[in-house]
């Protein structure tokens, strides 16, 4: 990868006050790079970047010098995890994965080399789409120089900054804390001395541990908590500490975690657990929730403080990313476009397609974003638009962790590398940049979109918006697809800017591109090839505002949160199965109870499916155990499928929907407890309930995937059969090829593979790999397995498209 700086002129602008520096953390981004670059000498200074979102409370950040360029210093391998980078003494220290643990670890900031390392805990396994490892920050502070870092499993730990050597831990579980859905989030807060995190929970959102021991200091609030970390301002001149949990803010003294105000930002099961609290001057606070912006300021009404609501504004959401507050401007992104708004109003100045970031830092008047493909992106804060001062390639590929920035170098890392990337005074001219329109991302027209421009380009500009009518007539509004799998996007409407997402662009998360629009007229095209036997979705994305389905596409998956369209390509097999029973016809019943578990501690809502007749019979049935249950109902509609089927096609059974009630039980640590509670608990209440044979099969999809897997293998005396579909091993690799001995009697396995099945070069994660690898080690054991190749992406459109046929090979009719 080269490494040549990229250098352009900064401009040169009045300087006015520097406010406080702020940083956002999260965001997930794919692709892969390289950039150029060219420098000088490196430009020092000695500040630190020892908290949560840079140097709040702790003066400016470091000044970047009028013109300069970037240079990549270093860049070392690195373990799994989302942890920012925390710098100060030479050391930057982060958290990641290292083999089957979690650990804490500073680096040498000068050559990145490893200078200590301290266990957490046992790795903790990603889930819905997350990767393994930690995501807090650790933060850095005391004499001597302290480093404070909270695991995801809870475990909250104090080491010194100078040798990683142990000071005190503390264990954080349901009795001090409520643990969220992705693990523990949130960052330290160094208050005093104090610790401040944010634990969630009756009496407990927010707790204070002393910063010599661990010991606990105060509790406060009656809320959970999902990824918001506390901060500390002066506010209508009372110094506090501001905590966002999923329903309520509360500003609280650091002495003893009194409350002096609060505020509720959410009602009933409807959570905030994105938003965070951003200082914006003026005794004022930005909260990023989930879809909006919510800017306060805090009043004094004779001994009391009240939140005011300024505004609110959809400049902002939809994306992990918190936005920064710079000279009268908040900078952020809505979705994946990087938007600039008014900290008055909230009203959007700007936006712009690059950098396609999902994470962003503010080092002294500059925006720092790294982008999907891993290059460093350095932009000016400021109001007149979007232009780049510099890029260089960083990384492999960008990640979700926001820069960090001390003594001169940027330090970036995603979930497999880490990197210092040197900041050099130059006068050298601009050698590449992206520009706001994104016209890179553009690609060719093909076939008959490509005829039609050229076609237009000949015709006077009157003569245009008739021909597209004409165009539109012969081929419908919808997607156009021709004979060799080519398809053309068309949009029309009054629009600047069209983008087109989905995994019709490739398997990425956020993946998107820009749509051409057709000079004189107002249509958009963009024109792909796909494969013609596969299932794809897709979405609009219109002046930068929210992802919409296709108001002319014929077929919507709605996922719940979002809806999409859904392109069934002209060989994909007809799915009749997915779509509601005649009226006259018979239906199945869906009874709906809750359900405890003393193995796991937790509750969830569990739906069983009896057939037709069933109240009418006295037969007993087999048994389908359907993993991710509650989004087989919701989204992969198997409740009109078994409607449909059982008792046709399929040979009449009962169906028991479970859903999840905690990730680490598909692929991760409770999976054996998982595993339990359906053989132990939740089976011997079926059977008092419901008349059941012994007969009993399980299905799920990716990660729920390896629950079904490893409940065939490890239980087959309860489970016939079982069917997987885009399976991911995550960490029961070893265990599940161990259970597959010669003298084992395994029930037959399915395994559907999808040629986009999920792979990420970054941690070397291959479903599809790891699919044949288990359905390989079962063949050489002498065991049943059946291995279905098919295209397209993994998605609940293709899993949901097969259902059908997963239920004809695990139930087929007598006779068949």
């Amino acid at each position: 990868m080269s490494t040549l700086p990229l250098v352009l002129r900064r401009p040169v602008t009045r300087r006015r006050p520097r406010s406080l520096s702020t940083v956002a953390l999260l965001a997930m981004v794919f692709g892969s790079c390289a950039g150029l670059s060219l420098g000088t000498s490196a430009v020092a200074s000695t500040d630190t970047w020892t908290t949560y979102r840079g140097p709040i409370g702790g003066g400016p950040s470091a000044a970047l010098p009028e013109t300069f360029g970037l240079e990549r210093a270093w860049v070392r391998a690195l373990g799994s995890g989302y942890s920012p980078i925390a710098l100060a003494d030479g050391k930057a220290v982060t958290m990641h994965t290292a083999g089957d643990d979690d650990v804490l670890a500073a680096y040498a900031t000068d050559d990145g080399e490893q200078l200590w390392q301290v266990r957490l805990d046992v790795k903790y396994a990603g889930h819905d789409s997350s990767d393994d490892g930690p995501l807090g920050m650790p933060v850095i502070g005391g004499e001597p120089a302290t480093v404070y870092a909270l695991g995801p499993r809870g475990q909250l730990v104090a080491v010194a900054l100078s040798d990683g050597a142990e000071r005190w831990r503390v264990q954080l579980d349901d009795g001090n804390s409520t643990e969220p859905f992705y693990g523990y989030t949130t960052t330290p807060l160094l208050v005093d001395d104090l610790v401040v995190v944010a634990t969630g929970g009756e009496g407990h959102a927010v707790t204070a541990f002393d910063r010599a021991d661990g010991s606990m200091r105060w509790r406060a609030g009656d809320d959970s908590v999902q990824y918001q970390t506390p901060i500390v301002a002066t506010l209508a001149d009372q110094r506090q500490i501001v905590a966002v949990a999923d329903r309520t803010v509360y500003g609280l003294t650091p002495e003893t975690g009194e409350e002096l105000w609060t505020l509720q930002i959410a009602e009933g099961a409807r959570t905030e657990g994105s938003s965070h609290p951003t200082p914006a001057g003026d005794d004022r606070l930005l909260l990023d929730l989930a879809n909006e912006s919510l800017m306060l300021e805090i009043r004094r009404s004779g001994d009391d403080l009240e939140p005011v609501e300024l505004w609110r504004s959809r400049a902002f959401g939809r994306s992990l990313v918190l936005p920064v507050v710079h000279e009268g401007h908040v900078y952020g992104f809505t979705g994946n476009f990087l938007t600039c708004a008014d900290a008055a109003t909230g009203e959007i100045v700007w936006r712009s397609r690059p950098p396609r970031g999902a994470n962003l830092s503010l080092v002294d008047d500059h925006l720092a974003v790294l982008d999907p493909d891993g290059e460093l992106v350095l932009i000016p804060a400021t109001p007149e638009g979007y232009r780049e001062t510099a890029r260089v390639a960083a990384l492999e590929v960008g990640d979700y962790a926001s820069p960090s920035y001390a003594d001169g170098r940027f330090f970036v890392r995603n979930l497999a590398q880490i990197a210092a990337i040197d900041v050099r005074s130059t006068e050298l001219p601009v050698s590449r940049r992206a520009d706001a329109a994104g016209g890179s991302d553009q690609p060719a027209l093909l076939g008959a979109a490509a005829a039609l421009v050229a076609e237009l380009e000949a015709l006077p500009a009157s003569e245009r918006p008739a021909r597209v009518d004409a165009f539109i007539a012969e081929h419908g509004a919808g997607p156009i697809v021709e004979d060799d799998g080519t398809v053309h996007f068309t949009w029309r409407g009054d629009a600047t800017d069209v983008g087109l997402g989905g995994d019709v662009i490739g398997p990425q998360r956020g993946a998107e591109q820009t749509m051409q629009p057709v000079p004189g007229t107002d249509l958009f095209l963009l024109s792909r090839t796909l494969d013609p036997q596969a299932v794809y979705t897709y979405a609009f994305t219109v002046d930068f505002g929210p992802p919409q389905p296709d108001p002319h596409g014929e077929h919507v998956l709605d996922l719940g949160f979002r809806q999409l369209s859904e392109l069934r390509m002209p060989q994909w097999p007809a799915t009749p199965h997915l779509e509601p029973p005649a009226d006259d016809a018979a239906r199945g019943t869906l009874d709906t109870f809750r359900f405890h578990s003393e193995i796991l501690d937790n509750t969830r809502r569990i739906q069983v499916w009896t057939p037709p007749g069933y109240d009418r019979s006295e037969d007993a049935y087999p048994l389908l155990v359907v993993n991710r249950g509650d989004e087989w109902l919701e989204v992969g509609q198997m409740q009109h499928t078994l409607d449909r089927l059982v008792g046709h096609s399929v040979a009449p059974l009962v169906a028991v929907f479970v859903p999840r009630a905690a990730g680490r039980e598909y692929g991760g640590s409770a999976t054996a407890d998982y595993l339990r509670l359906l053989t132990d608990e939740l089976l011997p209440h079926l059977e008092t309930h419901y008349r059941l044979t012994d007969d009993r099969a399980i299905m799920g999809p990716s990660r729920a995937g390896v629950t079904s897997a490893y409940a065939l293998l490890q239980r087959p005396d309860v489970f016939a059969r079982a069917a997987v579909q885009s399976l991911v091993f995550r960490d029961l690799r070893d265990e599940l090829l161990a259970a597959i001995r010669p003298d084992a009697e395994l029930g037959p396995l399915l395994v559907e593979i999808r040629e986009h099945d999920d792979r990420r070069q970054r941690t070397g994660l291959d479903a599809a790999k790891e699919s044949r690898e288990l359905a390989d080690a079962l063949r050489a054991g002498g065991h049943p397995v059946e291995v279905v190749e098919l295209p397209g992406p993994a998605s609940w459109s293709s899993w949901r498209g097969r259902s059908d046929e997963i239920l004809v090979w695990l139930f087929p009719p007598p006779g068949s």
